[in-house]
């Protein structure tokens, strides 16, 4: 019998430390998951065809929330056909990612330098839908397949990069449409790990800060080029992880739109997760013994601080949140005795936490949840997932007018296996998911928005809500 826990555990934690399945914890379970759900997929893209230009100027508007209330469609393609089954089931077209472009891993060259296909994005715009894209994911992990091997915050911010950030403008510009531009992903999610990078070179783990004692004043941004952008950073009080990711922020926004002219691109804050509200003690509990717990509770705490992380509203036009519904099996992960199914009421008590943070720090912003997902592990027909999207979906729209968009998820299907990512997110149709999402759909009709608004007050081109 599945078991339901009073504790939250949502869709983020902090991957790699010292995860051990002899005695496995749901807690446990998330680092795992993280660590596997950083895997990205390229697509095929379809051949161009012609794109007629109109007569508003793209090059210096931007993705905007709709004027009244409502929410924009969106759904990752990481497989054929990911987006047509969503349009199917909801009755609705997407206004975001398309299957020319279907996710923001697109481009990657082997050595990790980012390309935009202008062909590929032009296919979008012409479908009537925005795209997202990403340069280098500010998240300095080993193996990071969305940057150089060895890449660091601090090399960002030095202007190593800097030919290579040059010639994926150039390729930005030949586009010169309205698109979400990510700094990086989750990085209080699969990207916790590192976040920005800890000890004096930014290249150490927070697993090393916190068997260290570090993390705490070892970034230094005066050093940089253009230092005035982070004079208000380098607090010796302050996580150096989220103190660089702020800075990378700022300074991907200063090289595209200041220095580039790139006016047309869209700041989002990363998707920072919906984390469990007792996060950190988890976190605390499963360090070893030879840690100094207590110091390591202070640094999580300032890791994991939405305020210390965002980077000004100068440097952000959405905040992007990733918001999951997920519950822990016994099947799909080694270690686990029993289910854990987590309360609906749960979820969106986390999501209240860190939405009261939001409006803290960025009060006017737009919310986004760049990630969304109900899935019921790797069922593809759930009756559990259906009752999660009737219960969220509804409360989203009438109880939160900050929100208005999100991406539904999607996954590879060699993701979905036990101790990887068993998480089917995919809403098919002729699926009980599907009947959920279209009677919310039909019930609120006028909250479901298949095409954006630009900053001119006028929708994209090539759609009609």
């Amino acid at each position: 019998m599945k078991t339901h826990i009073a504790t939250i555990l949502a869709f983020s934690f902090i991957s790699g430390l010292w995860l051990s399945f002899d005695s496995v914890t749901p807690a446990e379970a998330q680092s795992w998951l993280f660590r596997k759900k950083r895997q990205v997929q390229t697509q095929t893209v379809t051949p161009p065809s012609s794109q007629t230009t109109a007569a508003r100027d793209y090059s210096i508007l931007k993705i905007a929330p709709p004027p009244a209330t409502g929410l924009y469609i969106g759904q990752y393609e990481w497989t054929q056909n990911d987006i047509a089954s969503f349009e199917s089931a909801s009755g609705r077209k997407t206004a975001l990612w398309s299957k020319y472009r279907g996710t923001w891993a697109n481009g990657y060259d082997a050595a990790g330098q980012p390309h935009f296909d202008v062909q590929a994005a032009n296919l979008a715009w012409q479908e009537g839908k925005v795209i997202v894209v990403q340069a280098y994911n500010t998240h300095p992990a080993p193996g990071e397949s969305e940057a150089p091997e060895g890449f660091t915050v601090d090399k960002l911010l030095n202007g190593v990069y800097d030919a290579e950030l040059r010639r994926f403008a150039g390729e930005l510009r030949q586009y010169g449409k309205p698109t979400f531009f990510i700094s990086g992903r989750e990085p209080n999610g699969i990207g916790a790990d590192y976040f920005g990078g800890f000890g004096p070179a930014g290249d150490k783990s927070l697993q090393w800060a916190i068997e260290n004692k570090r993390g705490f004043a070892e970034f230094n941004p005066s050093s940089f080029p253009y230092s005035s952008l982070y004079s208000d950073t380098g607090t010796p009080q302050v996580c150096d992880g989220v103190e660089r990711l702020k800075a990378a922020q700022r300074y991907y926004y200063d090289f595209f739109v200041r220095r580039e002219g790139l006016k047309f691109l869209t700041f989002d804050s990363m998707g920072w997760s919906v984390n469990q509200l007792n996060q950190i003690e988890y976190d605390v509990t499963d360090l070893p013994a030879s840690v100094d717990k207590t110091y390591a509770k202070q640094l999580l705490q300032s890791c994991h601080s939405f305020e210390n992380f965002y980077p000004g509203d100068q440097y952000v036009d959405w905040v992007s949140l990733d918001f999951y519904m997920i519950d822990y099996y016994a099947k799909d992960w080694p270690g686990l005795t029993q289910d854990y199914v987590i309360p609906v009421e749960n979820h969106f008590t986390a999501l209240d936490a860190v939405l009261q943070e939001v409006k803290t720090v960025a009060p006017t912003k737009p919310v986004f949840f760049m990630e969304l997902g109900f899935p019921d592990g790797t069922q593809q027909n759930s009756s559990w997932a259906a009752q999660k999207i009737a219960a969220a979906l509804p409360r989203i729209i009438s109880g939160y007018p900050q929100i208005h968009g999100f991406a539904m998820w999607s996954a590879h299907p060699s993701w979905m296996i036990p101790g990887v990512f068993p998480y089917d997110c995919l809403i098919r149709p002729g699926t009980q998911q599907a009947t959920a999402l279209k009677n919310a759909v039909t019930t609120n009709a006028s909250a479901f928005l298949s095409c954006v608004y630009l900053s001119d007050g006028k929708l994209h081109p090539n759609c009609a809500n």
